[in-house]
């Protein structure tokens, strides 16, 4: 699946005191099995027009074959939204009791079908790392690494191509987060799967991320692959973090330290130079 987005805008009360611009004149292209991240607050409007939740106030976004625009008419919008697989910061909020009954609803509502339920949704447990026994779990009692990766397993049930996860690092510790930029890597390499990660943070991008896009204002302000991680216009507008504040301050006192976004790597680094 290959998402356009042709000077695409998104402004909500247009021409009022209360106007803002969530997305305004943008123009990028996310290929098919390529992991994105899209850096800012207020940006879980993308997946909200890729589910066509939200319309665009003007341009168009082509998926695939299906534009959709402000007054488009979609007829495949279901089929469309079951390509597309969205966890939303709020999705800690369950509709069932038990995450079996939880995983079944949401292959139900996306019309998802197989010959062997049962079987599937251990499947799509044991992708987040979560075993059979959590089938008859309350979802009440899931932990919070445990709730995010039940709230994913849901939504890799229905095999969506492309998954849109916003904030979903939010709460985690280092070991949790590394554990899913691991999985989303393994998704990505060996299912083919487009991740689209929605964030204001961008260490959670560190390593996995094809293509980072900084939203400011609406406006499409910096662009580009992995290696835009150091460089200094991006820092206008989201804070360094430290990996490269380090880094950027040990080339400055004239040590050639390799530009790292792994903080094991960095260490290892700093050893061989010491050494």
């Amino acid at each position: 699946m290959e998402i356009i987005f042709n000077k695409l805008s998104y402004i909500e009360n247009k021409s009022s005191s209360g106007e803002k611009k969530y997305l305004e004149d943008i123009n990028l292209i996310i290929n098919q099995g390529s992991i994105v991240s899209f850096i800012n607050e207020d940006l879980s409007i993308i997946g909200k027009l890729l589910m066509v939740i939200k319309r665009p106030t003007k341009g168009e976004l082509k998926i695939d074959n299906t534009i959709i625009k402000r007054t488009s008419h979609i007829s495949n919008v279901n089929e469309l939204r079951k390509r597309i697989g969205f966890v939303y910061t709020s999705g800690n909020k369950f509709l069932t009791t038990i995450v079996k009954e939880e995983i079944k609803l949401t292959m139900k509502n996306y019309g998802y079908r197989t010959k062997n339920v049962i079987k599937h949704i251990v499947d799509s447990l044991k992708i987040v790392g979560l075993d059979e026994s959590f089938m008859s779990r309350d979802t009440s009692t899931l932990s919070f690494i445990e709730s995010k990766k039940v709230q994913l397993a849901c939504a890799m049930s229905y095999n969506p191509e492309v998954l849109i996860l916003e904030d979903f690092e939010k709460g985690m510790i280092h070991r949790e987060r590394e554990y899913f930029k691991k999985l989303f890597l393994k998704l990505k390499n060996k299912f083919n799967k487009t991740i689209i990660l929605i964030s204001d943070d961008i260490t959670f991008s560190f390593g996995i991320v094809d293509k980072i896009h900084v939203i400011n204002k609406g406006k499409l302000v910096v662009t580009g692959d992995k290696d835009v991680i150091y460089d200094d216009k991006l820092y206008k507008y989201i804070e360094m973090p430290k990996i490269v504040e380090f880094t950027k301050y040990a080339k400055a006192q004239g040590h050639n330290i390799l530009e790292y976004t792994d903080n094991n790597e960095l260490i290892k680094e700093i050893y061989r130079n010491v050494s």
